[in-house]
């Protein structure tokens, strides 16, 4: 009786390895697997991003963008990297996805909401544009589109 469970076991975790190779490319299995940080969709990839962000893991974040050197949206990143490096009480309290129905490379419209012990919560949209490499989808662009940039009394430019 031991010994088919064992046999069932190895049944399962056989068929669900399969599975996975036959649903998902070779390649895109093994990338995953040797840099979960690259996801397979456009979205994972947001995800990812932002929680490397609550998780102050700024290095590994960057790791995601494949921005131009002193464009406006390298100047975003940095000014959210210093925000959450400078504030350990700022955290993410969720992503949402606007337009459900955007192209993967597209301008995908993120819904960023950060909470704090000591403010209320803040909520800041992005356009978020994706392109994708061998690794995964990489993130092209981060622009707010909004301004509802007061945070910790400061305003960095920005009408509140």
């Amino acid at each position: 009786m031991r010994k088919s469970r064992y046999v069932w076991l190895l049944g399962i975790s056989l068929f669900c390895l399969m599975t996975i190779v036959v649903l998902k490319t070779p390649q895109a299995v093994i990338s995953t697997l040797a840099d979960p940080q690259y996801g397979d969709s456009s979205r994972e990839t947001i995800q990812q991003f932002w929680k490397f962000m609550d998780l102050r893991q700024t290095d590994l974040a960057r790791e995601l963008l494949s921005l131009p050197k002193d464009s406006m949206d390298e100047k975003e990143f940095k000014t959210w990297e210093s925000l959450v490096n400078k504030d350990p009480l700022l955290s993410l309290q969720k992503v949402e996805f606007m337009n459900s129905d955007a192209n993967d490379s597209q301008g995908i419209v993120v819904r960023v909401s950060w909470t704090s012990t000591v403010e209320k919560v803040q909520q800041f949209v992005f356009s978020m544009n994706l392109v994708k490499t061998e690794k995964g989808w990489k993130i092209q662009g981060i622009k707010r589109i909004n301004d509802l940039s007061y945070i910790g009394g400061e305003d960095h430019g920005r009408s509140v």
